[in-house]
């Protein structure tokens, strides 16, 4: 997808949520980004951050996506251990 339509798309969003403080307005366009655009939709923006800083992007819109780029990079949680075969429950 064109950056461009993805950068004036987050930058519609953090104006949808402006109203809410800095960052409970970040935390709500990141929720979002993570519950309604298409994983590569996010992983283009993500590499567009890296590269560029978000420039483009609004206040709100570069906080949410700074929220994303670190839950990224963050380690996964460990599953727990799936019980044995034939162990009882």
């Amino acid at each position: 997808m064109n950056i461009d339509l993805l950068i004036k798309m987050a930058n519609e969003i953090g104006s949808f949520f402006s109203g809410a403080s800095g960052e409970q307005a970040a935390r709500e366009v990141a929720a979002h980004l993570q519950r309604y655009w298409d994983p590569r939709m996010r992983a283009q923006m993500l590499k567009y951050y890296e590269a560029r800083q978000g420039a483009g992007l609004s206040d709100v819109a570069r906080g949410a996506v700074a929220l994303l780029h670190e839950a990224s990079k963050a380690p996964a949680p460990s599953q727990p251990a799936a019980p044995a075969a034939g162990a009882k429950p």
